[in-house]
């Protein structure tokens, strides 16, 4: 799903949308219904605000056979076998404008668009910020310290177990919530008061930048923040400057191919993307004068059934089994050479 306009976007008007699988553009051109958003930002970047792509809400996705499980993971990119959205043959879709007449100027085109419906133009809802804020108050992390949203008064902090980080919660998957990012701050805690090294960090499906961010707080010198979804890019630059390191972070939207060891990586993101680059992660932490590992490897995003597998395969890779720990459904690995870690049960 495109993000949604940032709450202090002036988006004013909305066009709602049914959108085919696939449609012919005017120009006669036929695309299918990812092509036509990214159509539509390239005809209407400068007016358009937002585009929201559709939604399928897990109970729905079992009951039109597309999962056979309700628990999902949050992703600012869903993995194939997630993106439900895609498989509908009509999807409710809504463009978001800052003003009335682009509004207006778009619906008029689109109207001609084989296969996509234009339902009507509205008036946006009075945003409620204070209503919207106040659902984000200071999130503890045990072992870490304090997540604060973007708008809380104070400065980053350093301090483990009290450390002190601003995230706007609108700005991707990552605000704190949800236990795997908690999980992978943890890790990073122990990596640091086991005097782990942080000079150079890989946070990989960075999403809004928290883990990244958290490193480079807790004395990190440079973090390659790898998100594929190039539409949160610049919200984790802000996130990074809200924190004052915004001068240690470089964003791209692919591993690095080649990079001298990285002290920390992290790979917040589920299981079948976490096995398709074991290689490529395990190749990119530094190793020792042997061979050995010498950094900290922190995954997570893996449910119950999923993590043996993963704990595997990367075991095999790095030589070293990982530490364990998991709240709810949600663990997280950690394969580190300060702390050996313990074999898995």
């Amino acid at each position: 799903m495109t993000p949604m306009p940032a709450r202090s976007l002036p988006a004013a008007t909305i066009i709602d949308l049914v959108v085919a699988a696939a449609v012919v553009l005017p120009t006669g051109e036929p695309i299918d219904r990812d092509g036509f958003y990214e159509w539509m930002w390239a005809e209407w970047g400068d007016d358009l605000a937002g585009v929201f792509e559709g939604a399928v809400d897990a109970a729905e996705a079992v009951t039109l056979g597309f999962e056979p499980t309700a628990r999902v993971i949050d992703a600012a990119t869903p993995p194939a076998d997630r993106d439900w959205v895609a498989r509908l043959p009509q999807a409710t879709a809504a463009a978001w404008f800052a003003a009335e007449p682009a509004a207006r100027a778009a619906a008029a085109v689109l109207a001609t668009v084989i296969g996509c419906d234009v339902q009507g133009v509205r008036a946006a809802p009075p945003a409620d910020d204070d209503a919207w804020r106040a659902g984000f108050g200071p999130i503890d992390v045990p072992g870490f310290g304090v997540i604060l949203p973007a708008w809380a008064e104070g400065r980053a902090a350093a301090g483990v177990p009290d450390a002190i980080i601003h995230v706007d919660p609108g700005a991707g998957f990552g605000t704190g919530l949800h236990e795997t990012t908690q999980l992978c701050l943890g890790a990073l805690a122990r990596w640091r008061q086991a005097d782990g090294p942080v000079d150079r960090v890989l946070d990989f499906g960075s999403g809004s930048g928290i883990l990244g961010i958290a490193a480079l707080v807790l004395g990190g010198r440079h973090v390659d923040s790898v998100e594929i979804d190039g539409l949160v890019h610049g919200a984790i630059l802000a996130n990074a400057r809200r924190n004052g390191v915004g001068d240690r972070i470089r964003v791209v939207g692919q591993l690095p191919q080649a990079a001298t060891g990285y002290d920390l990586v992290y790979a917040n993101i589920v299981a079948a993307v976490l096995l398709a680059e074991a290689e490529a992660l395990c190749r990119l932490v530094r190793r020792d004068a042997t061979g050995g590992l010498a950094g900290c490897v922190v995954l997570s995003g893996l449910l119950t059934e999923q993590w043996p597998q993963v704990a595997e395969r990367y075991a095999r890779l790095l030589g070293t089994h990982p530490l364990m720990t998991h709240k709810g459904d949600w663990h997280c690995l950690q394969f580190t050479s300060h702390e050996a870690g313990r074999p898995c049960p």
